[in-house]
């Protein structure tokens, strides 16, 4: 299998953030977060969204969504903030180039709890995937799930810090259309398999290729997908998970549209 183990890039934070934990409900917390939106290029395109440029970029509402333009460089990107939410979903098309890239970040108020880094491989046609989990001392490791037309291929289990290379996703830094997730839990909804060692209050992210798909080697065997999920294992003694309340895209692209976005609500809250 093509992986490498990378440095957290939360490794700073650990020490303060248990789980996937949201924050204590009556604690104050920031509009943007850990960083600061450019002035006055805050707009609320999706409902119950206000998403705000951050660094140099610009936001233009347009007839197929939200165009993110100038991300010239890893501080620029868009934010996204709501009240509360336990599943965030988010479509995008975009335009890399063989320099390209980008990071999701899910936060509660000015705390990071997960994020996940995708840039072009080093080979032709590959996708480097690292997602950053935060419940467990020195990040938490999690499994990986492989799906095809919504059925699961197959499934690995990873260390903390390991970084996934996908082969044969042509295309990628000429044009993708992608769709994101993230999530406190993998059985909401139907999202993920529901298996047996189900890890309540567990980050999630998944991301589906829409129009293509890759290869990635298993225990030594290539499996072909179109999706896949990182699900967090949760140490012992991690807080229960209740809410984010945003997520950064931080990215360096030529077009970056985001098609749609949508939240959903802890149960009970309207």
């Amino acid at each position: 299998m093509h992986l490498k183990r990378t440095g957290l890039l939360l490794a700073s934070m650990l020490l303060s953030i248990t789980g996937c934990a949201g924050g204590d409900d009556g604690q104050a917390t920031g509009p943007l977060g850990a960083q600061e939106a450019a002035a006055s290029q805050c707009v609320k395109k999706f409902e119950g969204i206000t998403s705000c440029a951050l660094g140099q970029a610009r936001l233009d509402s347009v007839a197929d969504g939200l165009a993110v333009s100038k991300l010239l460089t890893q501080k620029d990107g868009v934010s996204s903030n709501f009240t509360q939410a336990v599943k965030w979903e988010q479509r995008v098309a975009f335009s890399l180039g063989a320099q390209g890239g980008y990071q999701l970040a899910a936060r509660d108020g000015d705390q990071v709890v997960s994020t996940l880094k995708v840039t072009p491989g080093r080979e032709a046609n590959t996708v480097a995937m690292a997602p950053t989990f935060t419940g467990s001392p020195g990040g938490s490791a999690y499994r990986m799930n492989i799906y095809r037309g919504g059925v699961l291929q197959g499934t690995s289990h990873q260390p903390a810090g390991m970084m996934i290379v996908f082969h044969n996703w042509r295309d990628f830094l000429r044009w993708a259309e992608m769709h994101h997730h993230f999530l406190n839990d993998f059985d909401i909804d139907g999202l993920s398999t529901g298996s047996a060692d189900t890890n309540v209050g567990a980050c999630v992210w998944r991301v589906e290729s829409e129009k293509n798909t890759f290869t990635v080697d298993i225990d030594g065997k290539s499996i072909t997908g179109d999706s896949v999920e990182f699900i967090e294992t949760i140490a012992d003694g991690a807080y229960p998970y209740r809410h984010f309340t945003g997520i950064d895209t931080n990215a360096v692209a030529g077009q970056y549209t985001i098609r749609s976005e949508s939240i959903t609500l802890p149960t009970g809250v309207k």
